[in-house]
């Protein structure tokens, strides 16, 4: 993972996932936590697109994500703000954001 992702960090509270990121993956932040959240349900669909599909969009509440090849956009609805990260990179973040689930939930 580059080094932005690898400061990506989860946390459950009061049963709601809280994600913490730096600034240029605020996108990445809230798509994780108001897209996903603690629903293992989104996050299975979310993980098989991003392992098996070369192309997927997906456009949720409050956020937009591209699949394009090799790499990830998030785009937020209402801000407009944008990032772009490795399609591997998104693979290890919703498998460790699975290990909390399962560990905190299951």
């Amino acid at each position: 993972m580059n080094r932005a992702t690898t400061q990506v960090r989860f946390v459950i509270v009061d049963d709601e996932l809280e994600v913490s990121a730096p600034p240029a993956l605020a996108p990445l932040d809230d798509f994780l936590e108001t897209e996903i959240g603690t629903d293992e349900t989104m996050l299975d669909l979310i993980e098989h697109h991003v392992r098996h599909n070369s192309t997927w969009h997906f456009t949720g509440d409050a956020c937009q994500l591209d699949l394009d090849g090799g790499t990830v956009t998030v785009k937020h609805g209402y801000t407009g703000a944008s990032t772009t990260l490795p399609r591997a990179d998104l693979r290890a973040l919703l498998a460790d954001l699975r290990t909390l689930l399962t560990g905190a939930l299951g």
